[in-house]
């Protein structure tokens, strides 16, 4: 699935390193890394609603803001979006619960990532166990 990121959103990209298990592993976290000198949590796509498992490795971290890394296989870059690319996330897109909206730009759908609502979401996982 390709994603966009506000930059806003995005501490830093930093290669891809072993994500340590955690036992029991919470829903939507795949583990830890150690990052800055502490334990950063690691996404787990897979268990995101409309998520799936990427193809081959990830090549990257992408690491948010709010303490969370993101795996990624590949980035593009940056883009500046035209207000008419963009339309709403229907409300029966499983991806709906962490994406702010859909551009589409080049025949590509593009998910914007919505740091808020994924860990709001991930925090409703948590509350669920």
């Amino acid at each position: 699935m390709d994603l966009l990121l506000a930059t806003l959103d995005l501490r830093e990209v930093v290669a891809s390193t072993a994500v340590a298990p955690l036992p029991g592993r919470p829903r939507g976290i795949e583990g830890v890394v150690f990052y800055q000198g502490e334990f950063l949590p690691v996404l787990a796509w897979k268990d995101l609603p409309g998520g799936s498992v990427p193809e081959g490795e990830a090549g990257a971290l992408a690491v948010l803001r709010p303490r969370l890394g993101l795996p990624i296989q590949r980035l593009f870059g940056t883009i500046d979006p035209p207000s008419e690319a963009w339309r709403e996330v229907d409300e029966q897109d499983p991806t709906a619960a962490w994406v702010s909206g859909i551009c589409t730009m080049e025949g590509l759908q593009l998910r914007a990532l919505d740091p808020a609502r994924l860990i709001a979401l991930l925090r409703r996982f948590r509350e669920d166990r």
